[in-house]
């Protein structure tokens, strides 16, 4: 009876197991995704070198914090407001403007290798608890389709204080 019990025990933590190292291993795919995508855009746009440090730093920086999933859905939400309704975010406001990697993705607008742009994303990683806190600030002449538009395609759609924000994996977006 005891020999049973223990080998049903072992079989419990062998599944265990396996599900945490297929977790671990889909992580670290996703990972390697993500970097493989940013690079393979990073060599179209032809701007920012390969060792710049910023970039390095920040693709340390969203894997630790377990952005990658955030950065992919914010990527994906500005295509498709882009493709959708053809509206930008503004270029001039918004928590990531003039970091390498959304602009790299084409989350941003604002070129991180002008002297202009400050890169805030390494700052605003350390200095905050998760979540992360973006905001996307679209013109006030589109900013409902864009809020209608995000509703539809994201279950995780609510608001704060009257203010429509996307809940993802450690990210809320504001608009």
């Amino acid at each position: 009876f005891s020999f049973a019990t223990e080998f049903k025990k072992q079989q419990i933590m062998s599944k265990k197991n396996d599900q945490k190292r297929k977790a671990a291993l889909s992580m670290k795919s996703q990972i390697e995704s993500f970097r493989f995508n940013v690079e393979w855009k990073r060599k179209k746009l032809d701007i920012v070198p390969a060792d710049h440090t910023t970039l390095n730093a920040e693709m340390d920086a969203i894997t630790e914090f377990g952005l990658v999933d955030a950065f992919n859905a914010l990527k994906d939400l500005v295509n498709g407001v882009r493709e959708e309704l053809g509206a930008e975010p503004e270029a001039d406001r918004g928590t990531l403007n003039g970091t390498v990697v959304p602009f790299i993705l084409g989350i941003t607008s604002v070129n991180p290798m002008t002297a202009e742009a400050e890169n805030r994303l390494l700052t605003t990683l350390k200095a905050t608890d998760m979540p992360l806190q973006v905001t996307m600030v679209y013109d006030n002449e589109i900013r409902n389709q864009v809020v209608d538009w995000v509703k539809a395609h994201y279950a995780s759609t609510s608001t704060r204080l009257g203010i429509p924000i996307l809940k993802l994996k450690n990210m809320v977006v504001t608009s």
